[in-house]
C-alpha cells in the first residue's frame, strides 16, 4: 500500500466513525425528545382526567374530615363498609393506581421524570403523605409489602432530592 492509499483509508475510517457518532447522537436526541413529548401529552391529558381530579379531591376531603383511612380496610367489629364508603374506596384506589403507573413509567424511562417532578411534586408528595395510612392498611390486609411500592419508591426518591426553587 502506498502512502496515499493509507491516508485515504485513515480518512475513510475517520469519516465512518464520525458518521456513526452523529447517528448515535441523533438517536439519543430523538429518544429524549420523544420521551418529553410523551410526558407532555400525559401531563396535558391527566389534567383533563375527571376521575383523577375527583379522586384527588375525595382523598383530601376525607383526610380533612379526620376519618381514619384504616376504617376503609378494617371497618371494625360488627361494622361493614357502606355504599358511599365503597365509592370513596374506589376513588382512593384510582388515585393510588394512577401514581403507581406514573412511578412505573418514570422508572422504566417512558416519562421524563424532571418534567413530571416540576409539575406534580407537591401533589405527589402530599398524596403519599395523606394516603400512607391507607396504603399501610391495604398492605396489612392483603399481606403484601409490594402494594404501591413504585409510588413509594418515587416519593422516597423525590423527598431525598427535593424540588429546587428556581
Amino acid at each position: 500500500m502506498t502512502m496515499d492509499a493509507v491516508t485515504l483509508q485513515i480518512i475513510s475510517n475517520i469519516l465512518v466513525f464520525i458518521g456513526v457518532v452523529v447517528a448515535i447522537i441523533t438517536i439519543i436526541y430523538n429518544v429524549k425528545t420523544a420521551k418529553k413529548t410523551q410526558t407532555a401529552i400525559f401531563l396535558f391529558e391527566s389534567r383533563k382526567d375527571r376521575d383523577y381530579i375527583d379522586s384527588l379531591h375525595m382523598l383530601k376531603r376525607v383526610h380533612q374530615s379526620g376519618k381514619s383511612f384504616r376504617s376503609y380496610v378494617f371497618p371494625g367489629p360488627g361494622a361493614s363498609i357502606t355504599e358511599d364508603e365503597m365509592e370513596e374506596r374506589r376513588k382512593f384506589q384510582y388515585i393510588l393506581n394512577f401514581y403507581e403507573r406514573v412511578a412505573v413509567g418514570i422508572r422504566q424511562g417512558i416519562y421524563n421524570e424532571e418534567m413530571i417532578k416540576r409539575t406534580s411534586y407537591t401533589t405527589v408528595i402530599e398524596t403519599w403523605d395523606i394516603a400512607e395510612p391507607l396504603i399501610r392498611a391495604i398492605r396489612e390486609h392483603i399481606h403484601s409489602e409490594t402494594t404501591y411500592q413504585e409510588f413509594e419508591w418515587l416519593v422516597v426518591r423525590w423527598k431525598k432530592k427535593k424540588l429546587k426553587k428556581i
